[in-house]
């Protein structure tokens, strides 16, 4: 029976494997690195020898899937050899009652056969093993809203956010180390800290660290000013996921830089969850050390772009949704097509324009947001001539001549495909180029309001993205006004 099969008596079965598991300790550690087997091998504890099969207790799931991943094969073969016989291996997560028992008994696993020097019983993913490691509190204050639940998915982010849900579910196993790098304001640091509230919430007894490149300089730093860096390197070396957002604030730093590299070395032989963030590529880090960047790129890569125009909408009424605001969907549409770059940014403008309407009374609209939003939104009053003395009547004729029409019909009212892409192609130019507001555009094409505007430079913005063959009209509009 499972609650028997941990009986510290005299059963002779469970002798004999005692002193054969010592045996394999000794093989073991020739066969396997320092740290693999002061976390994983020696925390084992032999438990049972029935009928060909061996069971043996380890401390977590974690450690349990590790081992029957990497180390089966090796700690069956050291088994076969002490016990003279061929044997199938069990690994069984030990109970929290059995964890106690042994910590309290622990003197009678002590076998009085010749072996290397017993090691301390390192055990990295049990709670009550924990206090072996001095807990340090650097980890950064999590923000309750980045959650899984609250991230909107869009082609942008997909492959970042479902390598990020892998590693919520299965720390250590897949994408280790996961590098996600895009701008600022992207959603990273969402994505990390999504990460840790899943972890907590499905794995609890994992220490679960969330820290950015200046909070692990600066710990590290005092650290060493207060000569605690031994304390440091022993809990953070200890670890069993590691998030690190803003890995670039390490770059010029040295010595930090050297402690992070021997850190990241110690939890991935271990099998230890990495995520990292940047604000560019691993090659893009031109300070890291190659063999830092190397490791960095050992694992997944994925990247996450601005948002297109639907997935900014979509986030926008999903703050919306969170927070209870009732928006107008023409107001979402004009803040999502006005902000391309930055969700940060797009969440500020809609919070400062939730604000001016609360405390002045005055009903949410366009105008109003156009009115509030001025330092956050592309339209704002300029020059109807570029620095380069281009107008927006030049820019017209040039479009018109590419696609063999003429300035009046891209003012008229027509609406066929090849019209319609024409004039979208003039109004982003005209923002582009000269500089001019939205109304003065829309002006110069025939009357049009600043919405209609607005929306042609978005879906431009959004298709130059995946159309080759729009950007090379654009080149070459471009290259026809140079002349």
């Amino acid at each position: 029976m499972p609650g028997e099969q941990l009986q510290l008596g005299d059963d002779e079965q469970l002798v004999r494997l005692r002193r054969a598991w010592e045996r394999c300790l000794q093989i073991l550690a020739t066969r396997v690195n320092k740290v693999t087997y002061e976390s994983y091998i020696r925390p084992i504890v032999p438990l049972a020898h029935e009928a060909g099969v061996v069971t043996l207790g380890v401390v977590s799931p974690f450690a349990r899937e590790w081992l029957q991943k990497r180390y089966a094969s090796a700690i069956t073969s050291a088994l076969e050899a002490a016990l003279e016989e061929t044997v199938s291996l069990q690994l069984r997560v030990l109970t929290a009652e059995e964890r106690s028992r042994l910590e309290t008994r622990c003197g009678l696993l002590e076998d009085p056969v010749e072996g290397p020097p017993a090691a301390p019983r390192h055990q990295p993913h049990a709670q009550p093993h924990r206090h072996m490691v001095p807990r340090l509190e650097i980890s950064l204050r999590l923000n309750a809203r980045y959650t899984f639940d609250t991230f909107v998915v869009g082609r942008n982010n997909q492959l970042a956010e479902a390598a990020a849900q892998a590693v919520a579910a299965s720390p250590g196993q897949v994408y280790n180390p996961l590098f996600i790098y895009g701008g600022p304001g992207l959603g990273k640091t969402h994505l990390l800290q999504a990460i840790a509230h899943a972890l907590h919430q499905s794995y609890p007894h994992l220490e679960v660290v969330y820290v950015d490149g200046e909070t692990f300089t600066f710990h590290y730093v005092s650290a060493l000013r207060e000569r605690r860096t031994e304390e440091f390197r022993r809990y953070i070396r200890n670890v069993d996921v590691w998030l690190i957002d803003d890995i670039q604030f390490l770059q010029g730093a040295v010595q930090t830089r050297e402690e992070f590299f021997h850190t990241f070395n110690a939890l991935h032989q271990t099998g230890r969850q990495i995520v990292i963030a940047s604000n560019c590529s691993p090659r893009a880090l031109d300070q890291m050390e190659d063999r830092l960047i190397s490791r960095f790129e050992c694992g997944l890569t994925a990247d996450i772009a601005p948002p297109e125009l639907e997935t900014r909408m979509a986030i926008l009424s999903s703050r919306c949704a969170q927070e209870g605001w009732q928006v107008p969907e023409e107001v979402i549409y004009f803040i999502a097509a006005s902000i391309c770059s930055s969700i940060r940014t797009l969440e500020g403008a809609l919070t400062r324009l939730i604000a001016y309407s609360s405390i002045m009374r005055a009903p949410i609209s366009v105008d109003v947001a156009q009115a509030v939003l001025g330092d956050f939104l592309i339209e704002k009053p300029l020059p109807a001539r570029s620095r380069k003395g281009i107008s927006a009547e030049t820019i017209l004729s040039a479009v018109a001549q590419h696609f063999a029409t003429t300035p009046e019909v891209l003012r008229s009212r027509r609406r066929d495909e090849t019209t319609a892409l024409a004039r979208h192609v003039a109004m982003f130019l005209c923002r582009e180029i000269t500089g001019a507001s939205l109304s003065q555009i829309g002006q110069a094409l025939g009357g049009r309001d600043h919405t209609t505007v607005q929306r042609a430079i978005a879906r431009i913005e959004d298709a130059l993205r995946e159309d080759p063959e729009l950007r090379e009209h654009l080149a070459q509009i471009r290259r026809r006004l140079e002349r």
